[in-house]
């Protein structure tokens, strides 16, 4: 599975590149996400929490990066996971890069994922649910960019998916364990298309 995911970060490009140096500040962004153990040699040890329901997988992997390109500001990273319960696995490559703009920086993101177990039977829904859990990882990042210090905001960046953007209706919530819960933000997904089709019936059958 292919995603494409791009933020918007007021800040200027090498701000934005410098702090994507900072592993552990980048994975704190990252909702239900831990680094368990730095490596070396850009190699990671972490874990992915996720809740979809009752259904709770705990993912425990590791993740290289394999290119870091200052003079492109690009990073491209490898990385697997197992389910601790033995539920599925995941296998990722994915392609970051900050681009300038007028307003500060754009970073774009492509990630191809290859998913087993029971996480894959949400079929489209993972890529719904990959575009919710982008927008709190984007809010965040762009958080902590604009304004070092600061505490942790709500999702403001602007974000979008090239083919079909998921405007983030509730946000993304979080047990005391630090993991994320996914059945809120398949909710929003659906409600989100409901919505979208009820309009579309209205201005059908509105009389002219």
């Amino acid at each position: 599975m292919k995603l494409q995911h791009q933020t918007v970060v007021e800040a200027r490009p090498d701000d934005v590149w410098e702090f994507l140096q900072d592993t552990a500040g980048v994975v704190e962004c990252m909702p239900g996400a831990e680094l368990v153990d730095d490596l070396g040699d850009d190699r990671y040890e972490g874990v992915l929490r996720v809740a979809i329901g009752p259904l709770k997988m705990n993912y425990a992997g590791r993740a290289s990066v394999v290119e870091r390109d200052a003079a492109s500001r690009r990073i491209v990273l490898d990385a697997t996971g197992r389910d601790k319960r033995g539920s599925g696995s995941v296998v990722a490559h994915v392609a970051l890069r900050v681009e300038p703009i007028e307003s500060g920086s754009r970073i774009d993101v492509v990630s191809d994922i290859d998913l087993t177990g029971r996480i894959a039977s949400l079929g489209r829904g993972i890529r719904d649910v990959s575009n919710q859990m982008f927008v709190s990882f984007a809010g965040e990042l762009g958080n902590r960019i604009e304004h070092p210090g600061r505490p942790a905001a709500a999702p403001t960046a602007q974000t979008a998916a090239p083919a079909a953007p998921v405007t983030l209706l509730e946000p993304p919530t979080k047990s005391t364990g630090g993991e994320i819960k996914v059945l809120p933000l398949i909710w929003a997904v659906t409600r989100e298309r409901l919505a979208n089709f009820l309009e579309r019936l209205s201005t059908k059958i509105r009389p002219n």
